[in-house]
């Protein structure tokens, strides 16, 4: 039996919002810098693509950062949610992905939890959310 879509985001603690094309989380793993494209996200926690194969860490003890045009939020703990490979080639964010590739790899969606936030962190966070939106909100004008 499908789940139901609605129930499921009534129990969510946070309210998710949908992110802009191109808003990208930087995940650090040593010296090696992974970008992951950021699909929604709220002040619980996001959700990603990124390239299968870039060695990510299923629970990074590293941190990542969070940039936008105003606000920046640095130093994320986070836990790793649910991870799973995406098959569907006429998703939008697989067509993305495979269009900037210059092989084919394959293309996970990973869910992850934020750690404890400071205030600053929040802060930031909910400005980040906000420029997010108002980014969509001028696409659809």
């Amino acid at each position: 039996m499908a789940a139901d879509k609605t129930n499921f985001d009534e129990k969510r603690q946070f309210r998710r919002y949908d992110v802009d094309l191109g808003s990208f989380a930087i995940f650090r793993q040593d010296i090696k810098v992974m970008p992951g494209l950021i699909i929604d996200i709220s002040m619980g926690g996001l959700a990603f693509i990124y390239y299968d194969g870039e060695n990510w860490p299923q629970d990074p003890d590293e941190l990542f950062h969070l940039f936008g045009y105003e606000f920046n939020v640095e130093r994320v703990a986070m836990e790793t949610v649910f991870d799973a490979v995406i098959n569907d080639e006429s998703n939008t964010f697989y067509q993305l992905l495979v269009q900037h590739g210059s092989e084919k790899r394959k293309i996970r969606r990973r869910g992850v939890r934020f750690g404890e936030l400071t205030e600053k962190q929040k802060l930031g966070l909910e400005g980040l959310i906000k420029e997010f939106n108002e980014a969509l909100e001028n696409q659809k004008k």
